[in-house]
């Protein structure tokens, strides 16, 4: 697994989408990520605390600018950020993927994504929860910024 990580983190990127629907896997990979120097943020965890003294009406635009402020104000690249399920919440009303895209414009990132990757279609979560959502990702949703979406396998999560 280890040899499969460096080699992805070595790839040309602007944004590296990491997906497994476990995420016992995705902190196992969290955890690899980091013993390369890269720095993690659980942003989930900090958005909850931020979110705290925002009103409900100004909560979804308040997590998409805090999101981009946190990782645009960042001086290291790549950024590894995990734990996105905050930004799903359906009262949020974020489209996460392109908000991701926005920011690794500016800042070369590393998603740990909970959900499934297959036939261009991006899922977040699974299809019972009630947070889950599928993007189809075109070739052109790829380019500018570049971003290489990888499934990891069952035996490399193991």
């Amino acid at each position: 697994m280890n040899n499969s990580i460096d080699s992805l983190l070595k790839q040309p990127y602007d944004c590296l989408i990491l997906v497994h629907p476990q995420i016992q896997i995705l902190d196992e990979i969290s955890e690899k990520i980091q013993s390369f120097g890269i720095k993690h943020y659980n942003v989930s965890r900090a958005l909850g605390s931020a979110l705290m003294t925002v009103s409900t009406a100004e909560r979804d635009r308040f997590a998409q600018e805090w999101l981009k402020d946190l990782i645009r104000g960042l001086r290291e690249e790549p950024v590894l950020i995990s734990h996105p399920d905050l930004f799903f919440h359906p009262s949020l009303k974020i489209d996460f993927f392109t908000l991701i895209r926005q920011i690794s414009r500016s800042k070369q990132m590393i998603v740990l994504w909970p959900g499934e990757y297959s036939t261009d279609t991006l899922s977040y979560a699974i299809p019972d929860h009630h947070h889950y959502r599928v993007w189809k990702i075109s070739d052109s949703l790829r380019i500018q910024p570049k971003i290489i979406i990888y499934q990891i396998s069952a035996a490399q999560g193991a």
